[in-house]
């Protein structure tokens, strides 16, 4: 990719398949909200910080779901989300879901993104689209579900944005 001052690294989070919807839990109780949380980031003793959200299960046997907002900072989201997920887990438990949500991209589109982040088994992430999922794609309709029904405890907007079926999400 490039832009007027030369190449640009890929996102590894640009062109992701988009999740199961089966794979995101329903939500219950807000536990804690922290908009200035800080989390681990690559190297020692560097941090960066982001909107914590986390939501207690619905349902008995789902796990506790974290959000974590990209506040504009130095050390983004992306680069710490296998640190993130591994800290989180340690404090909610290995089922916990872990979202990364995007106010408003690099992509240049001016759209929100959230996406779900999986650990490996080597500690490395892995990420698959929630929103905004393309429409032709056979998840879409389970993701458009899931957003409608949550998607406004997430990224703070009405439940109707996430089911305009229009394809867009602004």
């Amino acid at each position: 990719m490039y832009h007027a001052g030369g190449r640009v690294r890929q996102s590894p989070v640009e062109g992701l398949t988009p999740a199961p919807a089966a794979d995101l839990p329903p939500l219950g109780e807000l536990l804690a909200a922290d908009p200035f949380w800080r989390y681990p980031a690559r190297g020692l003793a560097r941090e960066g910080a982001g909107h914590l959200r986390v939501r207690a299960p619905a349902a008995a046997s789902a796990g506790y779901l974290a959000v974590v907002t990209e506040t504009g900072g130095l050390i983004s989201v992306t680069e710490s989300a296998g640190r993130i997920r591994a800290g989180l887990a340690r404090r909610y438990g290995p089922s916990l879901v872990l979202l990364e949500h995007d106010p408003a991209p690099g992509s240049g589109a001016g759209m929100e993104a959230l996406d779900l982040v999986r650990v490996g088994a080597d500690g490395s992430p892995h990420w698959s689209r929630v929103w905004p999922a393309p429409e032709e794609n056979p998840r879409h309709a389970g993701l458009e579900r899931w957003m409608a029904g949550y998607g406004h405890q997430i990224a703070g907007r009405p439940a109707s944005w996430f089911d305009r079926g229009d394809g867009t999400n602004r």
